[in-house]
């Protein structure tokens, strides 16, 4: 168990950075802002934040795996880079794109499928509806506490493209639990 917990924390601040940046395009191009700015305009909370939702994407993944006995070789360093791009991409885009928000989610609903059928277990596809929903529902109910707010919200106080957000980040944190969990080599 030992070796888990710095491989998860390591995942978690790449996580933390890559979420927080990609958050700051969202409020440099006006998709939000936050009551209580800190730094760069956003809130203090924002970098623990995303470093705790890394931390439940990636570790929600293993028990789904273990109720389908699946069990898949670990992911090589340039998988897990190749998927942080496109979770990356895919949350940049809506930074550029959030004023266009039904060609965003159709846009990032293709992107996941063409993603998803490039050497996924099926798994993996209710793996990420299942996060698409929860991350929507966990921000709808953050940004109704006043905490911060969608400039645009059209589906419970959140955007409707965000699910499409967490698809991709899906797709990141089934392979990155596989580079958690492996021996060391």
């Amino acid at each position: 168990m030992a070796p888990v917990i710095p491989r998860l924390a390591f995942i978690a601040a790449l996580g933390a950075i890559a979420c927080t940046v990609c958050d700051h395009l969202h409020v440099l191009h006006d998709v939000l802002s936050y009551a209580h700015p800190a730094f760069w305009d956003q809130a203090w909370w924002v970098p623990p934040l995303f470093f705790g939702a890394s931390i439940v994407a990636v570790l929600a993944v293993a028990p789904l795996r273990a109720l389908g006995g699946l069990s898949e070789p670990a992911p090589t360093g340039r998988q897990l880079a190749g998927d942080g791009i496109g979770f990356v991409a895919a949350y940049a885009f809506t930074a550029f794109g959030h004023r266009q928000p039904t060609v965003v989610l159709a846009v990032l609903v293709a992107f996941w499928a063409v993603r998803l059928l490039h050497g996924r277990a099926a798994w993996v596809a209710l793996y990420s509806l299942a996060l698409a929903l929860g991350g929507t529902l966990f921000e709808a109910a953050l940004s109704s506490t006043g905490a911060f707010h969608y400039h645009h919200a059209d589906l419970l106080g959140v955007p409707r493209w965000l699910p499409g957000i967490y698809l991709h980040a899906a797709l990141l944190a089934a392979p990155a639990e596989r580079i958690v969990r492996s021996r060391a080599r």
